[in-house]
């Protein structure tokens, strides 16, 4: 059957459900409007994160279901690649289901469940919406206009209109832009993704108003880009231009370098005048501990210049875009379309790039002259463009702390949340750090190396399947190819950073991986499947299993949003005075019956215990507050605030061996954490005047921790100079002297 019978087919089959095929493809597109403001639903493994995630991942849930019910209703066979895709990527959130029996950390594994789940929704919902070309720019349009409202968004903090926390993120060296992200590198990764996008918009675009309105956004992506300040994702973009730049025509080749170049000088123009201003307005607008943050108007000097600086520079670039579209692009077709005919030629303009970029990047790292022309904060990121700079030597670390953690977890990782849980007994020097800064090692450390490799065989299986359909099938082809390109660079990029931990930008990413197979969905049939007898009730067994598995991932979470509630209710209610001790400790024993394993309830319920405790001394209190401590530790070992807790509570009932072992314990789960040796020295000490029988082995056990301490001084001293050690790690002055009187 020729191609074009089968997209006919294809439309027919889709027409058969209109009104489901709509509301998936409506569904996808609000899902990428609503939800990138929420700190683009930022997975830090605490509870304030929980509640917006759940938002998303029951809205998601919603989606599944009703893609369960359309494709029964279209008629789903086991005899394409995307049917086949359509299981295996259920096969994530099943992996992390089986991480989770052997988790450390059992609610944030249960949580990244739920999450998982949603990615796959997402991508199944994306893969069958996307059938039809209307619907598929549905949301092509959705996600380029979304991305550009958090743009100008960004541009509001930046240039002081609105304020927004960590939108402009402190960092050592001054602020740094970040948008909804709060976090710059991550806010670098996906501009760099958008302004791929739009350049490929610029370069292709068939009608002239379509080509300038995204012409129009390059420049201010570009300057947003650039005031990120990110080496990582000024590294990543030419690779990226490499992949993808071979896609093309020869002519559009040739136009997306010279729109990119166009951009990027215009953009450094104008840089050194916007650097400045936006300092000045930093300085006024962000909140210091003297003062509260204070934006200011779009009409005063500051801003009022900078908005008119960036809005020309984007206009003169959009129209020098369109002028040299209109007038030489045509001949430069014309002139290159025997040499385009030739083999080589997709190969022709990577080939330039790579020696003109090269030449480029010696010039720019060794003559200081031309970093010169370059705001000074710019071009210091450029100068330490390098193996040996600081983030670079720590990510090393990192990835080989999480190879360490591998080891001891090899083939199911350790569940979700398992590297902040345990990446501190782990690691080589006292870093901070609750993210692995790679999506594939977080993967490794929380779902092993039977994840890890599940995740790389799919997404090498997706992009695989999609450029071998683009180039079977030229008359496919079209600006579905933005899904590549979006795609591709936040992969790419969360493999040096945490990109992925934002939900919001990993639902994108899934989002375009099935945006990028639903143009060929029906075309791409396996041959020794069609010919074979159909599997009896393939369609009803899969969309049955998908609609209830929709359905209980709906109630789970349903389920974990009202404790979410539950909880937020009962803590403003006390802290209002609304509800006694005798009221509260009742709510919370009942949120921590429904969830027993998220250890923020039974932490709260300790300190409000431990209240009662100290105003009344009645040893009632104490008692549960320590049940309920030791009830959290075993779903979650390795929360730090529960042995300190422990500890405290353990001091106060005068537990002298409770209260040693538990310090022991934080010792050897955190072993860069100053504060446990502190405790453990002043224990022991302690413990020599209250138990002087056994004052040798107190005082032995001092020198242990004394050594210990000294021995990893000595190996802080070993780093690299450029690398920085992180948190203090070396006694007081107080704890030093007790140590001394014992020698």
């Amino acid at each position: 059957m020729s191609a074009r019978k089968k997209e006919m087919r294809s439309t027919i089959v889709a027409a058969e459900s209109p009104l489901l095929h709509w509301i998936l493809t409506i569904g996808l597109a609000l899902f990428i409007i609503i939800f990138p403001y929420n700190k683009a639903l930022f997975n830090g493994y605490e509870y304030s994160f929980e509640s917006a995630i759940y938002s998303a991942a029951i809205y998601g849930f919603v989606l599944l279901a009703a893609t369960a019910i359309y494709v029964y209703r279209v008629g789903w066979k086991l005899n394409n690649h995307r049917s086949i895709l359509s299981i295996l990527v259920l096969l994530l959130p099943v992996v992390y289901w089986l991480s989770s029996m052997q988790a450390v950390s059992s609610y944030y594994a249960g949580f990244m469940v739920k999450v998982m789940f949603l990615m796959a929704a997402l991508f199944l919902t994306a893969i069958y919406a996307g059938e039809r070309l209307p619907a598929r720019k549905i949301v092509e349009y959705a996600t380029m206009l979304t991305c550009y409202i958090v743009v100008f968004y960004g541009l509001l903090i930046l240039f002081g209109q609105e304020y927004f926390r960590d939108g402009m993120w402190l960092a050592h060296d001054g602020y740094r832009l970040a948008s909804v992200f709060q976090y710059s590198n991550t806010y670098a990764g996906f501009l760099s993704a958008i302004l791929l996008a739009a350049v490929y918009y610029a370069a292709t675009c068939t009608r002239w108003y379509m080509r300038l309105a995204n012409a129009i956004m390059l420049v201010p992506i570009f300057i947003s880009f650039l005031l990120t300040y990110s080496r990582g994702a000024i590294v990543i973009i030419p690779v990226v231009i490499l992949i993808i730049v071979p896609f093309l025509r020869f002519a559009q080749q040739i136009a997306y370098i010279v729109y990119a170049g166009l951009t990027a000088l215009l953009s450094v123009v104008i840089l050194g005048k916007l650097t400045a201003n936006t300092d000045a307005i930093a300085a006024i607008v962000q909140p210091t501990e003297t003062k509260a943050p204070s934006p200011i108007s779009m009409f005063d000097s500051l801003p009022f210049q900078s908005w008119l600086l960036l809005g020309v520079a984007a206009l003169v670039n959009a129209g020098l875009i369109l002028l040299i579209h209109k007038k030489l692009y045509p001949w430069l077709e014309t002139k290159t379309k025997k040499l385009a005919e030739r083999k080589w030629s997709f190969a022709a303009v990577p080939a330039t790039i790579i020696v003109i970029g090269s030449l480029a990047v010696v010039i720019l790292l060794t003559s200081s002259g031309v970093r010169d022309l370059l705001p000074d904060k710019i071009a210091a990121r450029f100068e330490t463009i390098n193996l040996q700079q600081h983030s670079v030597l720590e990510r090393w670390t990192f990835y080989e702390d999480g190879v360490k953690v591998s080891k001891d977890y090899p083939i199911l990782g350790a569940g979700g949340g398992g590297w902040q849980a345990l990446y501190e007994q782990y690691q080589h020097n006292p870093y901070w750090s609750r993210q692995a800064h790679s999506y594939f090692i977080q993967t490794l450390v929380e779902v092993g190396w039977l994840g890890l490799l599940l995740l790389i065989g799919l997404l090498s299986y997706i992009y695989w399947l999609y450029i071998r359909s683009y180039i079977r099938y030229p008359e496919r082809r079209g600006s579905h190819f933005i899904f590549f390109i979006i795609s591709l660079t936040l992969l790419l990029h969360s493999a040096i950073d945490f990109d992925m931990s934002y939900i919001y930008l990993s639902a994108v990413v899934f989002i375009s991986l099935g945006s990028m197979i639903a143009p060929y969905g029906r075309l791409l049939l396996i041959q020794r499947l069609t010919e074979r007898k159909p599997v009896p009730y393939s369609k009803i067994i899969y969309s049955s299993t998908l609609g209830l598995l929709a359905v209980f991932m709906l109630i789970f979470a349903a389920r974990n949003v009202s404790t979410l509630s539950t909880f937020d209710q009962t803590m403003d209610n006390a802290s209002t005075g609304k509800m006694s001790i005798g009221d509260v400790l009742p709510a919370l024993n009942s949120v921590i019956k429904k969830s027993p394993n998220q250890s923020a309830y039974s932490l709260t319920k300790y300190e409000v215990l431990k209240q009662a405790f100290d105003q009344t001394q009645d040893r009632k209190y104490l008692e549960e507050g320590i049940a309920t401590l030791q009830d959290a530790k075993k779903h979650d070992p390795y929360n730090r605030s529960i042995l300190l807790m422990l500890n405290d509570a353990f001091q106060k009932d005068g537990n002298l061996s409770e209260q040693l072992a538990i310090l022991d314990e934080g010792v050897s789960k955190f072993q860069w954490d100053i504060q446990f040796y502190e405790k453990a020295v002043n224990a022991n000490i302690g413990a020599m005047t209250s138990d002087a029988a056994n004052k040798d082995k107190y005082r032995e056990r001092v020198l242990e921790l004394e050594a210990e301490v000294q021995r990893r001084t000595a190996q802080l001293a070993t780093l690299p100079p450029e690398q920085m050690q992180g948190r203090s790690f070396s006694f007081t002055p107080e704890t030093v002297q007790a140590i001394e009187n014992l020698k």
